[in-house]
């Protein structure tokens, strides 16, 4: 049987880009996604230059997983995937989300990254999308140095901290999840916004008719 490789996007929100530890992560996601797994994988790096809106869209609508990598600024995820997510909730339950399973990797000093990522899959939830068994990592400065010294003890308090080899388990668990039906769920009711066209909306006002009532 021949089984079509799914199409994983990998939505680096990082503040540095193509740069640090977030870039570490989508680094070994692809390489995981296309070695290991052999999946097609995208990516489109928030903090640089962004198509139009519309670009963005198609590109939402043609992957059927994510990725979304951020790390932890002030128990929060980046600027740029904050305003990625304020422009595309005019998408809220379209094929650019609708159905398909989501995963989280976000890097952090030493507290927050637990409540960023459970506050990602929430947010991408109400966007219409899902979450698999296992689809979050949490990789902390802290937690590094911990397996670093503990390493080779007989009995090693660490061995239960998230690593970077435990990307692998999140992304064969998303793998999965891509394949699977989308045909079968529900949306509810939802009022549609605006959906802003032309270039990206990088900073100023973003009015997509969202009710006013003040």
């Amino acid at each position: 049987m021949i089984v079509t490789a799914k199409k994983i996007l990998i939505i680096n929100g990082s503040l540095r880009g193509t740069t640090g530890n977030s870039a570490a992560v989508a680094i070994a996601a692809v390489k995981i996604l296309e070695h290991d797994l052999q999946q097609a994988v995208k990516q489109l790096t928030l903090a640089a230059p962004l198509p139009s809106v519309r670009e963005v869209y198609d590109l939402l609508v043609d992957c059927d997983a994510f990725l979304v990598i951020s790390g932890v600024y002030w128990n929060n995820w980046s600027s740029p995937l904050q305003r990625f997510i304020e422009v595309m909730t005019a998408f809220e339950n379209t094929p650019a989300f609708f159905g398909k399973p989501v995963a989280c990797a976000v890097t952090m000093d030493s507290v927050g990254g637990i409540e960023v990522t459970a506050r990602l899959q929430a947010v991408f939830g109400g966007l219409g999308c899902w979450s698999p068994p296992c689809s979050t990592l949490v990789l902390s400065r802290t937690g590094q140095e911990a397996m670093t010294a503990s390493a080779g003890q007989e009995e090693d308090p660490n061995e239960d901290v998230w690593r970077m080899a435990d990307l692998s388990i999140v992304l064969q668990n998303l793998t999965t999840a891509a394949g699977m039906s989308r045909d079968k769920w529900m949306a509810w009711p939802h009022s549609e916004l605006s959906i802003p066209d032309g270039p990206w909306p990088e900073n100023g006002p973003l009015d997509m008719g969202s009710p006013k009532f003040l």
